[in-house]
């Protein structure tokens, strides 16, 4: 089966696993689109030290040699895929999210400001401060327990509940 203009949509995932092409392959109407892997899961999961400019300069290679329409571009990944995929689509005239959209969910702080303008009755006290600084304490204005997190971090580490 394929889209009403009777053809199969290439859709690129960034750092595709098998287990995610199983899941995207099992969804309803699989076969009107056709998964490709754009960039492998070591380059932009396993490994940390990478030039965010090299990796960028990959997918567009990749996607040039790719003789089809490339009519989507997807991650299930935190940075740098999360920012390769909008700057992408943006070069494909694909809708995607923005850069600066994709980094204010992604920054903390960025995001609780955000949430604090649309649902002010629910977001939760919080306060960016240097965690080396002498007065470090001095900076925060929160009741205790309060928790202490990266801006940028992955799977809550180096997150701290703090009581005193």
């Amino acid at each position: 089966m394929s889209e009403p203009d009777g053809r199969t949509r290439n859709v690129f995932v960034l750092g595709m696993t098998d287990l995610q092409r199983k899941e995207l392959e099992s969804m309803r109407h699989a076969a009107r689109y056709s998964f490709h892997s754009l960039l492998d899961y070591d380059t932009l999961v396993r490994d940390t030290d990478y030039d965010f400019d090299e990796l960028l300069d990959q997918a567009r290679t990749e996607l040039a040699a790719f003789s089809g329409p490339v009519d989507a571009i997807v991650c299930h990944w935190d940075f740098p895929s999360s920012l390769l995929a909008p700057i992408l689509a943006h070069e494909h005239d694909i809708p995607a999210p923005s850069v600066t959209s994709m980094l204010k969910c992604e920054h903390k702080y960025w995001s609780r400001l955000e949430q604090q303008q649309s649902v002010p009755e629910v977001v939760p006290g919080f306060a960016a401060f240097d965690p080396f600084a002498d007065d470090a304490l001095e900076q925060v204005d929160l009741t205790y327990p309060f928790w202490v997190k990266p801006v940028k971090a992955h799977s809550s580490n180096l997150g701290f509940e703090i009581h005193d």
